[in-house]
């Protein structure tokens, strides 16, 4: 049920103010009050401020002119309708400048009355409404910028989280993501263990000062009952979710506020809730890491004990075949010739494996030595076609060399450049057939020497170009597997050449031949 609306008659004379209490009486829904003259009106107005105030002009000790001064001193915004005798107007023009709502000439009926007290109070109802409106679309507004801060910050912390690996940081992390987000005075997180039991991991606390105020429950049973729930749950200033991957869960994540006591809203639950599944994400992926990075570490050593333990028999083996071979003992039937042949050739097959692996696995855990020297690329150029001019020779292909003569030292390892080298050129003669060209050049860069060799070979295509690189990976296409290799040349090229500071890439077409291009650093 609605209010009446509450009426002030400022008016020194009767005959006006008893009129108007009738009327609005005989109308129903005014409650009216009246004063005799503008000082007692403009008490009344201050001490309990009406809806609407009837004001007539002319009074004794305070006219109407003066009581709208005062009004608008007091900053009371109450309508005011003005009543004037015959002959007024111009007065009544002043009194809108002050801000009156209307007016009324003496005589007045009732209806005239009625009416413009609706029109003031319909002004009045609809600013006061525009203005709550905006009030509204204020808070709004506010309310929208702050979630789309939260949003934000949310993302970059989701971003900043999940690309960390190390469990250490991690955890760190993730205490700092929530403090900037929730801001709360401590967080805490706790982690499964192998058993399935929470165990602490890291707890830090943001605000210093004594915990004046206790939770009514444990954290670690805060915790626990979260887990439980798979969902989260407060108690007090103390809140934890659950850090949940899929449906197993591998932590809880708390809040907590024991200096100030202030509980947390509840949009400081679903805050809590979105970190978690990032923080989830992120210590499974820390987790998973750290068991392939062990994995990865077991399997390099592996292979470089398998490498050593092969490489001393195999050495005994080449070492008698070439015994054998230039017969230095019994001499040898054409079919026992040939058969040691074929062992020597596998002995410098397998020999050329196990130096491949070593080098996998030093890169691999970071042991691969480098003697960095300012190197001509001429000089590792020449050793790289001492080694295979004749296989390049065998195969009737021309070789053509474009090195500048004034190029540059570059910042290399020799024998590893050397390596780089004999590895791409060896490429080019293998998948180049007979009478094809072979080109190498060098350019200076932009700080840079350049190397690229170049072929008129098969080609690759784009589909083998994308795993190139790719350790022991191999093309299906029947032109590349009628010659032999490892699967590990490129792969290891390619880290020799950014482990010095370098770049390389590809660049081929079927049928018309590939160029291999890498860059070294100019030496200081």
């Amino acid at each position: 049920m609605e209010e009446d609306v509450h009426v002030l008659i400022i008016d020194d004379s009767q005959a006006i103010r008893e009129f108007v209490l009738q009327a609005f009486a005989d109308r129903g829904g005014y409650t009216v009050r009246e004063a005799h003259n503008g000082a007692e009106g403009l008490q009344m107005a201050l001490d309990d401020p009406p809806d609407l105030i009837l004001l007539d002009f002319e009074m004794p000790r305070m006219d109407g002119s003066q009581v709208v001064d005062a009004l608008n001193e007091h900053q009371v915004d109450v309508p005011v309708i003005l009543i004037t005798s015959h002959g007024s107007e111009a007065i009544a023009v002043d009194f809108f400048r002050k801000g009156v709502k209307d007016y009324m000439s003496k005589p007045f009926t009732a209806e005239e009355m009625y009416v413009a007290v609706e029109r003031a109070l319909t002004d009045v109802r609809l600013r006061r409404e525009k203005e709550i409106l905006t009030q509204n679309l204020a808070l709004a507004n506010e309310e929208l910028h702050r979630r789309v801060r939260e949003l934000d910050a949310l993302y970059g912390v989701g971003k900043s989280v999940t690309s960390l690996l190390s469990r250490e940081q991690l955890l760190e992390r993730i205490l700092d993501a929530v403090f900037y987000v929730i801001g709360a005075e401590e967080a805490s997180l706790m982690l499964v263990d192998e058993s399935g039991r929470l165990r602490p991991a890291v707890h830090r606390q943001r605000v210093p000062g004594e915990a004046h105020h206790t939770a009514h429950r444990a954290a670690e049973e805060l915790a626990a009952d979260a887990v439980r729930k798979r969902d989260a749950t407060a108690s007090g200033s103390m809140l934890y979710a659950p850090l949940k991957v899929g449906e197993r869960v591998v932590g809880a994540i708390g809040l907590g506020n024991p200096v100030s006591g202030r509980p947390f809203a509840s949009h400081n639950r679903q805050l809590l809730l979105a970190l978690a599944d990032y923080a989830a994400i992120a210590i499974e992926n820390a987790r998973l890491y750290e068991e392939v990075r062990q994995a990865d570490q077991a399997k390099s050593e592996f292979v470089s004990f398998v490498a050593h333990e092969l490489g001393t028999p195999l050495t005994s083996i080449r070492g008698y075949t070439d015994v054998l071979l230039r017969g230095l003992s019994d001499p040898l039937t054409p079919q026992q010739q040939q058969f040691i042949s074929v062992v020597h050739s596998n002995v410098e097959r397998m020999q050329i494996l196990l130096s491949d692996l070593r080098d996998i696995s030093r890169i691999e855990t970071g042991h691969m030595k480098l003697n960095t020297e300012p190197t001509p690329l001429t000089d590792a150029l020449k050793d790289a076609l001492e080694a295979t001019r004749g296989q390049i020779e065998a195969r009737a292909q021309e070789l053509t060399l474009e090195i500048p003569e004034n190029l540059p030292k570059v910042s290399a390892d020799p024998a590893r450049l050397t390596q780089i080298l004999i590895n791409l050129i060896s490429n080019a003669y293998k998948y180049t057939p007979e009478g094809g060209r072979i080109r190498v050049q060098a350019s200076h860069q932009n700080g840079y020497v350049r190397c690229d060799v170049s072929d008129t070979g098969i080609g690759i295509s784009p589909e083998d170009q994308e795993h190139l690189f790719t350790k022991f990976f191999r093309s299906e296409d029947p032109a590349v597997r009628e010659n032999q290799g490892t699967g590990l040349g490129l792969c290891i090229v390619k880290s020799l050449v950014e482990l010095q500071g370098g770049r390389i890439e590809v660049e081929s077409q079927i049928g018309e031949g590939t160029t291999f291009g890498f860059t070294m650093p100019i030496a200081a």
